[in-house]
């Protein structure tokens, strides 16, 4: 004679199955290398963030992650008064570099990047030419001394 089961046995077995899926994508989604989970994280913050005034000229674009060098690349375009390249002196560059320099070195959300010798490379677009303004890279043999 077969034995039938009592209903709220029956009703167990689906939350545990639905627990034993959730484990599984658990398992797997711990499979995403760092530069998988870097390029994921570029894409999504560029789609949840983006675009985004830095201040009242400058306007972050866009963020992706780079294989050769490794790093991120921060898109940006210049606009207003900025938007001028006789602004552009050597000193004011200088400058600039200096003061992105000072920003990778004391960020430490950046630590994991940086022990992995990333590099951050700064693009600025002009908003009325369309062409590159200027870029900046910053490499661990820049961040490291």
């Amino acid at each position: 004679m077969r034995q039938i089961r009592p209903i709220r046995q029956i009703r167990l077995i689906r939350p545990i199955g639905l627990i034993g899926l959730i484990g599984l994508i658990g398992l797997v989604s711990c499979t995403e290398s760092f530069e998988e989970r870097c390029r994921r994280e570029a894409r999504e913050y560029t789609e949840q963030q983006c675009p985004r005034l830095v201040d009242r000229y400058i306007c972050l674009d866009s963020m992706t992650y780079e294989d050769a060098p490794q790093g991120f690349t921060y898109h940006h375009t210049v606009t207003g008064e900025l938007d001028n390249d006789s602004l552009l002196t050597p000193e004011i560059l200088s400058a600039f570099h200096e003061t992105l320099l000072e920003n990778i070195r004391n960020d430490i959300n950046l630590k994991r990047c940086k022990d992995r010798g990333f590099t951050f490379t700064y693009r600025y677009t002009s908003a009325s030419t369309g062409k590159l303004f200027t870029e900046a890279s910053i490499g661990p043999e820049d961040y490291q001394n």
